[in-house]
C-alpha cells in the first residue's frame, strides 16, 4: 500500500456489476476532500470483495473507512478518483454520528448548473466540455420526492425505476437514484410519489454517456434511517 485515505462514506451507488464508493476526508473529526476509492477496470467501479471489510461486512453510509491507495487519477469530469490497492482489505475506523452531519455539507450556488436536461429528467445532466473537474456534493434539502415507475411509459416493457426530484437554491432537479438501499425499498412499493422530509443527498457526476455526463442520487440520508 502506497498511501491510504481515510473517509467518511457518503455514496456506495450502484454501478455496472459492482459500486461506487465516496466520501469526504476525515482529518479527526474536521471534513477535507473529496475522495472516490476506483479499481483499474474500464468502468472504475469498486468490486464487493474489494469493499468488503476483513470480518466479512460491506462498507455502509457515515462508515468512516481506512481506504488503501496505489495512485491518484483525476480524470476531466472526476478529479477526486484514486485507484485502490487491492491487495488490502479496507479498514473501519468507526461512524459519523447523523447528528454530526451539518458539518459535513457543501453549498454550492447550483449543481453543476442548470438547464440540460433527459427525457424523464429535469437539470440532471451537464455536456461534455462543461465539466469543472468537481463530481461530488453534499447538500441538504427541504424534501426529496422519490416517483417510482417507468421512466418511460410510453414504453410498456421499460423497467420500473426510482428516481429522485428535489428543490436546491431555487432550482428543481429531476435525477435517476441509484442508491441501492433506497432503491431496493422504493421498488418494493407501489408506483407512485413517495415524499422523505429533511433528507441529506449526496449527489454523483456520472461518467459519460452520449454526450452528457449525467447527475445522479448516490446517496440518500435521513434521520429515519439512522434512528
Amino acid at each position: 500500500m502506497k498511501y491510504g485515505k481515510t473517509i467518511v462514506c457518503f455514496a456506495n451507488s450502484r454501478k455496472t456489476s459492482g459500486r461506487c464508493i465516496a466520501g469526504k476526508e476525515w482529518h479527526d473529526g474536521t471534513p477535507g476532500e473529496w475522495v472516490r476509492p476506483v479499481s483499474t477496470r474500464s468502468t472504475h467501479e469498486i468490486s464487493e470483495e474489494e469493499r468488503r471489510y476483513e470480518d466479512g461486512r460491506d462498507t455502509q453510509l457515515l462508515d468512516i473507512i481506512l481506504v488503501p491507495c496505489e495512485s491518484h487519477q483525476p480524470l476531466l469530469h472526476q478529479r477526486e478518483n484514486h485507484v485502490i490497492d487491492p491487495g488490502y482489505y479496507w479498514a473501519p475506523q468507526g461512524t459519523l454520528a447523523w447528528k454530526d452531519i451539518s458539518g459535513w455539507l457543501d453549498h454550492p450556488d447550483t449543481l453543476w448548473g442548470t438547464g440540460e436536461s433527459s427525457y424523464a429528467g429535469l437539470n440532471n445532466r451537464v455536456a461534455i466540455g462543461r465539466e469543472d473537474g468537481s463530481s461530488l456534493y453534499l447538500i441538504s434539502v427541504e424534501c426529496l420526492r422519490l416517483l417510482v415507475g417507468r421512466k418511460a411509459s410510453e414504453y410498456p416493457d421499460s423497467k420500473r425505476a426510482v428516481r429522485g426530484e428535489f428543490s436546491y437554491q431555487g432550482s428543481t432537479y429531476r435525477m435517476d437514484v441509484t442508491d441501492p438501499t433506497t432503491e431496493r425499498k422504493y421498488l418494493g412499493q407501489a408506483d407512485g410519489q413517495y415524499d422523505i422530509a429533511n433528507p441529506v443527498l449526496c449527489i454523483s457526476l456520472g461518467d459519460s454517456y452520449q454526450g452528457y455526463f449525467y447527475k445522479l442520487v448516490a446517496g440518500i440520508l435521513h434521520a429515519e434511517r439512522y434512528q
